[in-house]
């Protein structure tokens, strides 16, 4: 599966459970997956002290998630500090238009959100943010995955193992999600909401 690269976007403050858990289901499954910086390869420090060296930068992949962190609290480094700079989301914008599916896991959807990505979509976030994702979707749905075809949302922390797998789903078929599920010794937990299509049909769910 070398043709079948993921990014998964790393930043200074970013949540260690957000990034890891889909990058544990997405590796098992066979996916080439990178962390990936926003602009230069280097040293990045997750929110809790983790030091991450990245030797690659955003934008080689046509398959990105991203995670979120420190938006809650507005901390000095982390999604919320992102957005407020500016430079994530406006190259979120840009590799956009080559992508092939953008996700989010967390308050990571207020990133594509800044960025204009979620308008007009179903999504979701950590339920403490629906309030301030609300003016930038069509709807909130409360829910631990939602799928709105070339964007994906989870929830908070823990949905990050949910959206990978639903990922491995839609990619790879349910068996492939079903064997890395046990693989990793996890129950999927709940449903994944699939938006209405915009032919008025309705995709899968994960059961």
């Amino acid at each position: 599966m070398a043709n079948e690269r993921i990014e998964i976007v790393v930043f200074d403050g970013f949540d260690e459970l957000d990034v890891f858990g889909p990058f544990e289901v997405l590796s098992t499954a066979g996916f080439h997956v990178d962390l990936v910086t926003v602009q230069r390869p280097g040293s990045v420090v997750s929110m809790r002290g983790v030091e991450v060296s990245v030797p690659a930068v955003l934008g080689a992949a046509d398959r990105i998630v991203v995670p979120g962190g420190g938006w809650l609290d507005h901390a000095a480094e982390g999604a919320w500090a992102q957005a407020q700079r500016g430079t994530l989301p406006d190259r979120l914008v840009d590799v956009a238009q080559n992508a092939r599916w953008m996700a989010s896991v967390c308050t990571g959807s207020m990133l594509l959100a800044r960025a204009g990505l979620l308008a007009g979509r179903y999504a979701t976030t950590n339920r403490n943010a629906f309030d301030e994702l609300a003016p930038h979707v069509l709807e909130v749905v409360d829910e631990r995955v939602v799928d709105d075809n070339d964007r994906i949302t989870a929830g908070g922390l823990t949905a990050g193992l949910d959206l990978g797998l639903w990922i491995v789903e839609r990619e790879l078929g349910p068996r492939a999600a079903e064997r890395v599920a046990r693989s990793i010794e996890y129950t999927r937990q709940g449903r994944v909401w699939p938006a209405p299509r915009r032919n008025g049909a309705t995709g899968r769910d994960a059961g």
